[in-house]
């Protein structure tokens, strides 16, 4: 065997390998993208209002899981409960969006591109109001 050969051999392990890698990560990518549909799926977040009036879980992409109004409800006038249950409603839809952009960013790296992706939309989509919960 001449040295061009062995050059050559060289070569096609190097590729192979990268190749190798290559797959491995796509194989790692694709585990984390399950898990990250799974979440989607799956994640519920809930808010309360301060006084506990109002009670919602939310899902990722806005859907709503329940809603419960407490005692403290019948002491707010139809309007103000409205308001509430509306804010309420955006503070739990902000969580949840936010919870799996906070999943994406464990799963592919805080500086990913998916990450940055999902925090972006959870932010624009579903704007923080303030309240607590």
């Amino acid at each position: 065997m001449d040295d061009s050969t062995f050059g050559i051999d060289e070569g096609f392990a190097a590729a192979r390998k990268q190749l190798d890698d290559i797959n491995r990560q796509a194989q790692q990518n694709q585990a984390r993208a399950q898990a990250l549909a799974t979440d989607v799926d799956t994640l519920v977040e809930s808010v309360r209002s301060p006084r506990g009036e109002v009670t919602v879980r939310a899902k990722v992409g806005g859907r709503l899981a329940g809603l419960e109004f407490g005692p403290a409800a019948e002491g707010l006038a139809l309007p103000a409960l409205a308001q509430l249950t509306l804010e309420t409603i955006a503070a739990a839809q902000h969580r949840a969006m936010a919870a799996l952009a906070d999943r994406s960013a464990e799963l592919f790296g805080a500086e990913s591109d998916i990450a940055a992706s999902i925090r972006s939309d959870a932010d624009r989509g579903y704007p923080s109001p303030g309240l607590g919960g």
